[in-house]
């Protein structure tokens, strides 16, 4: 029978286990100096080996398989009697097993187990603790990782032998593989690893039998210092570092959905940059990124697992797989084909974002200047909403196949400097749609441009070249090029609105400004529908909106009972300031049909025609009744300053008030600039557009006055100009 002692704790100072004569108790808290822990001890030797695992994971393997090192210790716990002994390596030989040798305190059946790397552990839950840095450092080319590569070994005196014992690693090691593939040698400052979740831990704990029993202290990201390294080009430099397992038991810490961002931070010159090399990579899609196979571990790090990783540093940037990358605000950046579609598929998620087609990084296929990602007429989807910005930054997107609504559904926010050419919708439209935009409201459009559009209506909706209803939004500099209109409406029940630029121009915050219809533009209506379709050049129905500095090359070809402007079909309560139609309108007059507006009404008095012309030509058929006028089919508010050109017809209005509209030549038109002018000045003096002759003998027929930026005219008085009268 033998006594042990076994100290409970302070509270318990001095009070003794009770005896046993069966087997020996086995305790876990050391007993302190002095007590029989510390007698009779002996020099004892074991040998050690590492579990291999597929690959090995501790960083100094050789020739594929751990090895023990030069100065290896261990504790080896003697659970019976709550001890610890200290243990070092005496002899290691690559891919050998390792002796240990030190003295301790054993007898027959007595239960150790053993840690590396040695601990000074006062109590048993000291030994079994395991802490990791939120920073981890690595002084060379290779790291040892003795202080952070933790194993255990189990197992039972025999023969009073320590037995050989397997050591299990505790920890998981990950390995960054840094080729600088940039033109300069860098240096390598850091590495971090960060998740979109607290999945790291940062303490581990094991039981009596060297099992897993916990993890706590979770965060979301960790750091390797490198401490400036220096990195040639071409050259490859690791860097280690292991961590605690994201799993134990059953508990998983990581999602396969999890995102991964690495970043290494390096020294460019005299300069400090970021080098990202993951961004927002779930974990089940290492395989793909990094080659790693994260199933084999049910996506987690795992303990006794080397996580291989390589990658080219560049400090110069390179183009991110997806095609697009999110940055640190949430705003997206597209570098082509595959990451326009990419956005497509995220679009909802990110609806209020900045989203940049960057120019730098994308084709240029005709070595013209021209930037273009060509979508070779694959399926577009529109986006269904968007309310923040996008930055077309001047990239042309050819080759547009919408399936229906538009490159967006309902815009909200900011759509800037974009050009689409060769847009086609996939499908008859069969409801309300624009090239850019179905609907744009409370936004703004600025700089956009559609060319060669293709789209046949085949139902009484809304659509416009560019955008389909336009509400309460600004749309600034924009213009259609070239394209065809087809509304075959053929017996359709309902009314709608049709335009080269916008079908429905609503409310009176709703400006169009300094935008345009090209000539290459032709809109056909060549069947009815049971209602009155509005048809307009560069919009449909004015709907107490705004049009400023805009004009209209189109040629419209009606022949149904459409109302038909050579600028606006229907401008109801509207304002047109400076605006002019020069195209053509052709077919069968049965509606009210005008070469700038076709029906003209007002209960607002300040909204009025002011200093506009017409040079449409007119060469419609049929016309019925009092439908036709050279500047508008039927007037019932008031212009002012407004003029046409044409020797066919001859009457200004149809039907209604023709006062402030008169019948003038090329020339006399030309001579009414001054007064035009200042009737612009009079009506919206912010107004930063007006006209100036035009001097260019290929358009200066049909369009004898052109918008500028304006130009103040001298008044009228005072001894340069007399009583005022023309120049």
């Amino acid at each position: 029978m033998k006594q042990v002692y076994h100290l409970l704790g302070i509270a318990l100072l001095g009070a003794i286990a009770l005896t046993s004569c069966e087997e020996d108790k086995i305790v876990n808290e050391n007993t302190g100096g002095g007590n029989e822990a510390d007698k009779n001890l002996t020099d004892y030797t074991f040998t050690a080996s590492i579990k291999q695992a597929e690959p090995p994971v501790r960083a100094n393997m050789q020739n594929g398989v751990y090895a023990w090192n030069k100065g290896d210790a261990v504790t080896l716990w003697n659970r019976n009697l709550g001890a610890g002994y200290n243990f070092t390596v005496t002899s290691a030989q690559p891919g050998k097993d390792a002796e240990f040798a030190g003295k301790a305190a054993i007898e027959n059946g007595y239960k150790l187990i053993a840690v590396f790397p040695q601990k000074e552990a006062k109590v048993f839950n000291d030994l079994t603790t395991f802490s990791m840095p939120d920073t981890y450092v690595q002084t060379g080319e290779t790291a040892e990782l003795a202080a952070t590569t933790y194993m255990v070994a189990t197992g039972e005196v025999v023969d009073n032998k320590i037995p050989a014992l397997t050591f299990s690693p505790l920890t998981a090691l990950l390995q960054f593989g840094l080729k600088n593939t940039s033109d300069r040698e860098l240096k390598i400052l850091s590495v971090t690893l960060e998740s979109d979740d607290e999945v790291f831990p940062s303490e581990l704990r094991i039981d009596e039998n060297g099992v897993v029993q916990s993890v706590s202290g979770t965060r979301n990201k960790l750091t390797l210092d490198m401490g400036g390294q220096a990195l040639a080009q071409n050259a490859t430099l690791n860097g280690y570092m292991n961590i605690l397992p994201t799993t134990y038991g059953d508990i998983r810490l990581m999602k396969a959905t999890t995102g991964l961002n690495l970043t290494v931070r390096v020294v460019n010159g005299e300069m400090e940059q970021d080098i990202i090399l993951l961004k927002t990579v779930q974990v089940q899609e290492l395989k793909d990124k990094v080659g790693i196979d994260m199933d084999a571990s049910a996506n987690q790090f795992a303990a006794g697992k080397l996580y291989k990783m390589d990658f080219d540093v560049d400090y110069r940037f390179k183009i991110p797989e997806e095609g697009y990358m999110i940055d640190d605000d949430g705003n997206v950046h597209i570098y082509n084909k595959k990451g326009l579609l990419g956005w497509n598929e995220i679009a909802n998620q990110y609806r209020l974002a900045t989203i940049t087609l960057e120019k730098e990084y994308i084709d240029e296929p005709d070595g013209d200047g021209r930037k273009v990602i060509d979508m070779e007429n694959e399926l577009w989807k529109p986006i269904a909403a968007f309310g923040g910005v996008f930055e077309g930054n001047g990239v042309i997107i050819c080759n547009l196949n919408i399936e229906k609504k538009g490159f967006i559904d309902a815009n909200t926010g900011t759509i800037r400097n974009l050009t689409l050419e060769n847009v086609n919708f996939a499908n008859d439209i069969t409801d309300g749609a624009g090239a850019l935009a179905a609907t744009s409201s409370t936004s703004v459009i600025q700089n956009c441009t559609v060319k060669n559009l293709t789209a046949n209506v085949k139902q009484t909706v809304v659509f416009g070249g560019l955008v389909g209803r336009n509400s309460e939004g600004k749309i600034d500099g924009c213009k259609l090029l070239s394209g065809t209109i087809t509304i075959d409406l053929s017996g359709k029940a309902g009314n709608s609105n049709y335009g080269g630029l916008v079908g429905e121009h609503f409310n009176g915050t709703a400006l169009i400004v300094n935008s345009y219809v090209g000539a290459d533009v032709t809109i056909k209506h060549p069947t009815n529908a049971v209602g009155a379709s509005c048809v307009g050049g560069l919009v449909g129905w004015n709907n107490s909106g705004k049009i400023k500095g805009c004009y209209s090359l189109a040629a419209l070809e009606i022949n149904c009972s459409a109302q038909t402007g050579g600028l606006v079909g229907a401008n109801s309560n509207g304002t047109v300031l400076a605006c002019y139609a020069a195209g053509g309108i052709s077919g069968r007059v049965v509606n009210n049909t005008g070469g700038l507006i076709a029906q003209n009404t007002i209960n607002n008095l300040d909204a009025v025609v002011t200093s506009c012309y017409t040079t449409t030509r007119i060469t419609a058929t049929n016309a019925t009744g009092n439908k036709l006028g050279a500047f508008i089919g039927s007037n019932t508010a008031g212009t002012n300053q407004c003029y046409f050109v044409d020797d066919v017809v001859t009457n200004g209005v149809g039907n209604g008030s023709a006062s402030g509209i008169a019948k003038v030549d090329t020339d006399q038109l030309k001579g009414k600039k001054r007064q035009m002018n200042l009737a612009i000045e009079a009506k919206d003096p912010e107004f930063g557009f007006n006209f100036k002759v035009n001097d260019a003998p290929s358009t200066n027929l049909l369009q004898p006055l052109i918008l500028q930026n304006a130009v103040k005219e001298p008044g009228f008085g005072g001894s340069d100009f007399g009583d005022g009268g023309d120049i």
